[in-house]
């Protein structure tokens, strides 16, 4: 079954995509409210995907993404932005985010993106909810 790690600072969106991602079958395996706290939850974790926010203070998205690059190349990672066309998001594809997560997050579009990723979640743990 597959397996996410939610990386954001706001606690509101982090519960959102937390029920996104659950309700469609997903395995949200844990969240963290700051890049310091994603980067030890991933090592410990080894999630099939990582979402991380672009702008958290102290560690921003961009040097999340640099730091797991680094340490595994295998990395599936998505950037969290409120911008469609942001140069930061080209950047974070240059540097191996495999796409990108448009807040506020949809439900349809968001899956779709997470499918392309890491595939179809588990048929089972589908809540009733229709996407």
């Amino acid at each position: 079954m597959p397996t996410v790690l939610i990386v954001d600072d706001e606690e509101l969106d982090r519960k959102v995509l937390h029920s996104i991602l659950l309700s469609a079958g997903y395995e949200v395996v844990g969240t963290a409210r700051s890049g310091e706290e994603g980067i030890r939850l991933y090592s410990t974790l080894h999630p099939d995907l990582v979402t991380i926010d672009l702008m958290m203070p102290n560690m921003n998205g961009m040097e999340v993404l640099i730091k797991l690059m680094k340490d595994n190349k295998d990395t599936n990672a998505l950037i969290c932005t409120s911008a469609h066309s942001d140069p930061v998001v080209d950047l974070a594809m240059r540097y191996g985010a495999k796409g990108f997560i448009i807040k506020p997050f949809q439900a349809r579009s968001l899956l779709s993106t997470v499918k392309d990723v890491i595939g179809e979640p588990d048929p089972t743990r589908m809540n009733i909810w229709n996407f």
